[in-house]
């Protein structure tokens, strides 16, 4: 029977980069050869800002253990989970023993205890939500360590946090923002963009200064929200400054995508994604700083009105950087060959 790789996702219906390169994985699996599958929580799932069809299934095995977890007021929203899904769109999994459970780091305790017996993977993109998952499995009374086969991660980041919580075997390898959909645009206007989603509350007090305070130089500001991707990369396209608000990330995608436009990017690196966003690239302020935040912002525009030579360069080198470490190929090569790995593990252990 033929090995298949399920790999469990948020019912998330907004954009979202971690959902995405879910989809991505599996859709370049199942094009090289492999049988791979999305399995979100509800048969009314899917997300909505994909472009390809990939194969998708729903399990109930998750919102059991979270129910079985959950206090009071969890499982009111659970239960409200569950009567809200009547527009069934996908088949539920008929599970086999020869599958093998691709479980996001966020859901290590869950996946060990909702699949129990069955091979299980951990694909890491937030090495910070791994750690809190990993402390809840022990809680729990399940080591990581022995009911997990193989981790995968997508940074140096990753790298570090599985090496110093002894998780093996592993394999790390970027995965892509699609770079060639954010175009490099060296005019652009006077404006400045900013994802409010992940410091919402950062965001409104940025972005209420700035605009107070009045040192902006005819630059109008604006939130980039509730939009579909390619009417992201066409704010992108035409901001000259953007700010990023990346929180415990271990790629971000949003700093990425602006780099990749030709935007100056100012702000906070998320932790995780110093691997290209560093003093050569953008302006990293300290993390959570918002202060230092808001008076980098005011210098770059001040600096940019009165000598954009250094900025432009630095703009251009980003793009650069991003498309190369980033690229489709890049993501293409490092995922098939961490799978290949994988998989010839399970071969020789007869799985």
């Amino acid at each position: 029977m033929t090995r298949r790789y399920l790999f469990l996702c948020p019912d998330e219906k907004s954009a979202s980069g971690g959902i995405a390169v879910i989809y991505d994985v599996v859709a370049l699996l199942n094009k090289s050869g492999y049988r791979a599958a999305v399995i979100h929580n509800a048969a009314d799932s899917g997300y909505p800002d994909y472009p390809d069809p990939v194969p998708m299934f729903y399990t109930k095995n998750m919102q059991r253990v979270y129910w079985r977890h959950a206090r009071i007021r969890a499982r009111a929203k659970i239960f409200r989970d569950w009567l809200g899904s009547r527009k069934k769109k996908l088949q539920l999994i008929d599970l086999r023993p020869t599958d093998v459970i691709v479980a996001p780091e966020f859901q290590v305790a869950e996946a060990i205890e909702a699949f129990e017996g069955m091979n299980i993977a951990v694909f890491v993109q937030n090495p910070f939500s791994l750690m809190t998952s990993c402390h809840r499995a022990l809680e729990r009374g399940f080591d990581p360590k022995t009911k997990v086969r193989f981790w995968f991660g997508i940074a140096d980041v990753c790298q570090s946090h599985l090496n110093v919580l002894g998780l093996e075997p592993r394999a790390i390898f970027p995965v892509t923002m699609k770079p060639h959909e954010f175009p490099f645009h060296a005019r652009k206007e006077k404006l400045i963009t900013y994802m409010p989603r992940k410091r919402p509350w950062e965001a409104a007090l940025i972005a209420e200064a700035l605009v107070r305070r009045d040192r902006l130089l005819g630059y109008r500001i604006e939130a980039l929200e509730n939009m579909p991707r390619a009417e992201v990369a066409a704010k992108l396209s035409r901001t000259r400054i953007f700010i990023s608000l990346l929180k415990h990330e271990a790629l971000g995608f949003p700093a990425a995508e602006a780099m990749a436009a030709g935007c100056v990017v100012v702000g906070f690196d998320g932790l995780g994604t110093a691997e290209y966003f560093d003093k050569d690239v953008g302006v990293p302020v300290t993390e959570g700083d918002v202060a230092a935040l808001i008076t980098a912002v005011e210098r770059t525009v001040a600096e940019y009105e009165a000598d954009p030579s250094r900025l432009d360069t630095m703009r251009r080198k980003a793009s650069e950087r991003v498309n190369i470490r980033y690229s489709m190929s890049a993501f293409q090569t490092g995922l098939l060959s961490a799978w290949n790995q994988f998989n010839d593990i399970l071969d020789n252990q007869g799985l």
